[in-house]
């Protein structure tokens, strides 16, 4: 346990932020005059979820945090597998909003929007990743 808060403390905050910010009540939030602009905080803060907890990976690969023992294509489907988390998780908050709280309510567009901002990430990671490894 002491482990996993030690090398994952960035994706348990984001996520533990995240979850807040979901269950708020909704009069919490400022009117923001531009259009869409639920969607792209969905993009983007499943996009970062995605961004932390991806770069927590290539930061500490493994116990010993030597990314060189690693099998090749590893990396992708860790970052696919993060993704794919990611957006359940975004899932998983749109129907805590419809039936958890009483001032919010789910979205499937929201779920496309969370989706959206993993598989956007999901593409940064693998970019990183190539850009670290050399």
């Amino acid at each position: 346990m002491k482990r996993i808060l030690r090398y994952h403390i960035f994706s348990i905050l984001t996520i533990l932020l995240i979850t807040t910010l979901s269950l708020m009540p909704a009069q919490e939030f400022p009117q923001v005059d531009v259009q869409f602009a639920d969607k792209w905080a969905h993009w983007l803060m499943y996009g970062f979820v995605t961004l932390v907890m991806g770069i927590e990976f290539i930061i500490f690969p493994h116990k010993n945090g030597n990314l060189t023992k690693r099998k090749r294509g590893t990396a992708f489907w860790q970052f696919l597998l993060i993704s794919v988390f990611a957006s359940l998780y975004g899932g998983l908050m749109e129907l805590g909003q419809a039936y958890l709280t009483t001032s919010r309510h789910g979205d499937w567009l929201d779920v496309w929007a969370n989706s959206f901002g993993a598989l956007c990430a999901f593409a940064l990671l693998l970019i990183f990743r190539l850009a670290f490894k050399r």
